[in-house]
């Protein structure tokens, strides 16, 4: 719910900003309005400076100015009445919203009572610390392979996957390892990455192709991410691709700023 506030507040600023500009815009904008005909397959445009919003002077191509400040100003007067609207009911919701949201109630509760319960409503620490404690079995196969430590205290594959798992720990966000996801009854794909996005409780997947300059490498995760999309992961929507290669390796400081913008941490 503190997600929702802060968006209603940042809608408000946006509200505010938007209102001064068309404010400054129409006190800038010549007298009258503008009354548009279509005759004959011909569209022409009228200053109407009279009460009745009838006749009005032709406005001729050279003066076309004239008739983009007047429409500027119809809408900003239009655009106006709209964000006052908006506003007003923004506010009587801050005016009405609860002194304890249905999240806090959760999260209000003695540390002995929370795993007792099954919240319908929770979000940040809460949410992360439930999703965390919730167990799995990691892929079991070539445990051998997982060489290299991170900051969490795990080991995982390769040293592109230990920076990776390092970011997403600095940054906060919470993630599993190696995490199972079933793409048929019974038979499982291992994906490098599981994150947890705290503002919606929805899980991302990350999977990321370190050996893209083999070609047996290639056709085996190319048939993992095909089976992915059985069970409705699609690259572009709830999993993302990292690649690198001997050549290109991946780029951490472009691979930390595009995370923060995706999970709201820039």
């Amino acid at each position: 719910m503190k997600t929702l506030l802060l968006l209603f507040q940042r809608r408000l600023e946006e509200l505010k900003t938007a209102e001064e500009k068309a404010l400054k815009q129409i006190e800038d904008s010549p007298e009258g309005s503008l009354r548009v005909a279509n005759n004959d397959g011909f569209t022409r445009f009228y200053h109407v400076t009279d009460q009745s919003g009838k006749n009005g002077a032709y406005i001729r191509k050279k003066s076309s100015h004239l008739a983009r400040a007047l429409a500027q100003k119809d809408y900003n007067t239009k655009l106006l009445r709209s964000i006052r609207k908006e506003e007003t009911a923004i506010r009587c919701f801050f005016n009405h919203y609860p002194a304890k949201s249905p999240e806090e109630v959760y999260s209000d509760l003695a540390s002995e009572r929370k795993p007792l319960v099954d919240a319908s409503f929770m979000e940040g620490e809460d949410l992360a610390e439930k999703w965390m404690s919730q167990p799995f079995e990691a892929n079991p196969s070539f445990p051998e392979e997982k060489v290299f430590a991170t900051k969490r205290g795990e080991f995982v594959r390769s040293k592109s996957e230990a920076m990776i798992a390092d970011a997403y720990f600095d940054m906060g966000i919470p993630y599993k390892y190696d995490y199972p996801v079933e793409v048929e009854p019974g038979r499982y794909r291992y994906v490098d990455f599981a994150l947890l996005d705290v503002r919606n409780g929805k899980v991302f997947y990350h999977e990321h192709l370190g050996r893209m300059d083999d070609p047996a490498y290639l056709r085996k995760n190319m048939r993992k991410i095909k089976e992915y999309q059985r069970v409705r992961i699609y690259s572009g929507k709830n999993l993302m691709l990292t690649l690198e290669t001997e050549e290109f390796p991946l780029d951490m400081n472009l691979f930390r700023k595009n995370i923060a913008e995706l999970f709201g941490k820039a």
